[in-house]
């Protein structure tokens, strides 16, 4: 009777292992779904008059946007949990969005003053903005990891760091012009309905940028999980790895801030749903599942913000709150 819990125990076990990959699917499967249901193939308006050229230039972008821009969001938390060692790091809560945001709000205000207001440079420059207050947000977070001893406290600089940059936003905004303010906080609310189908193929090119450093230092990421010292023992260096998951999560991060505003939630729970489904840490299975969580979660957003209630658009952000939050409270109640 002794020996009965043990073979219990391990039958269990591989019925886990085995049904793990086929949430894996089911995820996938959902996705699919969601992602008709937001497209509306066969919706009657698209057969209207003029509808297949709304459909292209107008829907058509705005799904693709909320699927990429899931995925890289996703695969931008994954990054900066694995980073900081940490499953509450995101990319809001260690200050890559609003140090985006920052970026936005300061080349919106100087385009008035440089004359770029009408030729759309402006506009144009936005991602770059964006970036620049990204990376200079985590440069900052750097130079205090040398004096830091602990990893968890660059969140609490990241925190104070989001603070101090909504201050800056908020001070560009008292002296910006009604116009300029308007455009900003219409861009600050979050959605994907304003990304152009020109900006789809960089929105895209960031994306693959970051999967293709997971896919080549997947195996030293998961290394550098376990600690510095084992990335040392396997021939790797602990800054390289950090520069890499710095450019990685920076890039898909401030891109998607820079054309679809500050989206929150999604690089947070996107990667806790992938593990959960994989039982695991490790970078390899939790890829492609994290990919598949992200996309879900924004393409449902899209789908409530903009079929919910008829003729009004819901903010994406609060609908994404609404959905994380009772997800996030339920994965961490759970002991397996």
């Amino acid at each position: 009777m002794q020996d009965s819990k043990p073979h219990i125990s391990q039958a269990q076990s591989v019925n886990r292992r085995g049904l793990r990959p086929r949430l894996t699917l089911l995820l996938g499967g959902l996705l699919g779904v969601i992602l008709m249901l937001d497209l509306e193939p066969n919706a009657a308006r698209w057969l209207q008059p003029g509808g297949a050229s709304i459909f292209w230039d107008l829907h058509f972008p705005r799904v693709m946007a909320a699927t990429i821009g899931g995925i890289a969001l996703a695969w931008s938390g994954l990054m900066m949990q694995t980073l900081f060692r940490n499953p509450l790091a995101g990319p809001f809560l260690i200050g890559i969005t609003p140090g985006a945001t920052f970026g936005v709000a300061l080349i919106t205000y100087l385009g008035a003053q440089l004359g770029l207001d009408n030729s759309g440079a402006s506009f144009a420059l936005q991602p770059l903005a964006a970036l620049g207050g990204a990376m200079l947000v985590l440069s900052i977070q750097l130079a205090l990891h040398k004096k830091l001893t602990q990893l968890h406290a660059l969140l609490l600089v990241g925190l104070v760091l989001g603070y101090f940059f909504g201050a800056a936003v908020d001070i560009i905004t008292q002296t910006a012009q009604a116009q300029q303010v308007k455009q900003f906080v219409m861009w600050g609310m979050g959605g994907f309905d304003r990304v152009l189908p020109s900006q789809l193929p960089l929105l895209g090119f960031s994306t693959a940028l970051g999967l293709l450093i997971l896919l080549i230092h997947k195996h030293a990421f998961n290394a550098y999980l376990l600690g510095d010292i084992h990335v040392e023992s396997a021939g790797k260096s602990v800054k390289q790895l950090r520069l890499w998951l710095i450019i990685g999560s920076a890039s898909m991060a401030s891109i998607v801030t820079a054309f679809c505003g500050p989206v929150s939630f999604v690089g947070l729970i996107a990667p806790h749903i992938s593990r959960k489904i994989n039982g695991t840490e490790s970078h390899g299975p939790n890829i492609l599942t994290t990919a598949f969580a992200g996309a879900a979660l924004t393409l449902t957003a899209d789908v409530l913000a903009n079929q919910l209630i008829p003729n009004s658009i819901l903010p994406i952000n609060a609908i994404l709150s609404i959905i994380g939050a009772p997800v996030v409270i339920f994965m961490l109640a759970r002991k397996d």
